[in-house]
């Protein structure tokens, strides 16, 4: 899986996931700008086959056309049950474009 990380996520999560996982790991800040907004994120993730990861509730909308991780800043998981989620959520998905899952949700 290709996961563009936005401005939001905290650089632990990327970190880890960057480190002991397979997938592809970028920011939105190396592959766009630090100030790149929703609207050009979501352009280039659907152009370019990345799959969001984001704390961000403005990505939800109805007309998502790219794979989207969503972690709630409240009840952050840690690093380690982050990977654990994206790799399981990565083995049931054939297309990430339709990824739109929410971590921990239900898959703790």
């Amino acid at each position: 899986m290709r996961i563009l990380c936005d401005q939001m996520v905290e650089e632990r999560y990327v970190s880890v996931l960057s480190n002991e996982t397979q997938h592809i790991v970028s920011r939105v800040r190396t592959e766009l700008s630090p100030d790149a907004d929703d609207d050009t994120i979501a352009d280039y993730a659907t152009r370019n086959g990345w799959v969001v990861l984001t704390s961000d509730d403005d990505f939800f909308r109805d007309e998502i056309t790219h794979g989207l991780l969503y972690y709630d800043q409240v009840r952050k998981p840690t690093p380690r049950e982050l990977c654990e989620v994206i790799n399981k959520i990565d083995r049931v998905y054939d297309d990430h474009a339709v990824i739109l899952e929410s971590i921990p949700g239900e898959w703790i």
